[in-house]
């Protein structure tokens, strides 16, 4: 009688382990495909990084010249820098490799939109269509009365931006640290106003000092004869009309 009620018990006692390792078995699966579902569902969510460690720099690396340019998206004299910073490219090919350094200016209300939207896509290897894009439609975006953000959506979605990336971006405080850690270099380099580029140590202010005094310090470099450039002077004051340029006001 004693060996046959040990032998129930034996057997109780199996088949409650065997069914309590089924139930520890069936929760582990059923915990491993929901956490598989909510991988699958959630948004895709950046890497967060205080600085994106890759140039936003366009021409090749083995370019003798190296252009450092400060900006500001809503700086008009910014945009026309482009269009020097493009000539210069075309007059010396392969010669030329231009660095894009964030400068946003504090006294312009959206200027930090425009930076954390082209971090964004530069992120995503798309910053110099969105860069031209922004200075491009300066005049649609930047005399907005609220901020620009469905214009710089729309440009985004424009120049081919995985979307669900660009929001989570957008969304990011830590990419903000990266543009004001590339704007304190710049300050560090006592740059004042929009746009600045260095070649070298050497400086220039506004697209007008790059064109006429910086066009001639690159022909030096390449061993280039200097230019005379023309001097078309204004028919009222008999000076050179300077384009304007952009001071970082109240910082």
């Amino acid at each position: 009688m004693i060996w046959l009620f040990l032998n129930k018990m034996n057997l109780r006692y199996i088949v409650t382990g065997i069914l309590l390792t089924s139930l520890l078995v069936l929760s582990v699966l059923f915990i491993k495909q929901q956490k598989t579902h909510e991988l699958a569902t959630q948004p895709k969510v950046l890497p967060s990084v205080s600085y994106y460690p890759v140039p936003k720099s366009i021409g090749p690396d083995s370019a003798p010249i190296k252009i450092i340019e400060y900006s500001d998206f809503t700086c008009p004299s910014c945009g026309f820098s482009t269009l020097v910073l493009k000539e210069l490219m075309a007059t010396y090919p392969g010669k030329i490799q231009i660095h894009y350094h964030h400068f946003p200016l504090t006294s312009h209300r959206w200027s930090v939109y425009a930076h954390q939207a082209a971090e964004c896509m530069h992120i995503q290897g798309k910053f110099w269509d969105y860069h031209d894009k922004l200075y491009g439609a300066q005049r649609e975006w930047v005399p907005m009365n609220e901020p620009p953000v469905s214009k710089l959506v729309e440009y985004a979605e424009g120049c081919g931006a995985d979307m669900e990336l660009f929001s989570n971006c957008m969304a990011d405080p830590a990419v903000m640290d990266g543009i004001y850690a590339e704007k304190n270099e710049g300050t560090l380099r006592q740059v004042n106003a929009t746009p600045t580029f260095f070649i070298g140590e050497n400086r220039y202010i506004g697209p007008r000092e790059l064109k006429e005094r910086g066009e001639n310090d690159i022909r030096r470099i390449l061993g280039m004869a200097e230019l005379s450039l023309p001097v078309s002077p204004d028919s009222q004051t008999g000076q050179m009309p300077k384009p304007p340029r952009d001071v970082p006001g109240g910082e």
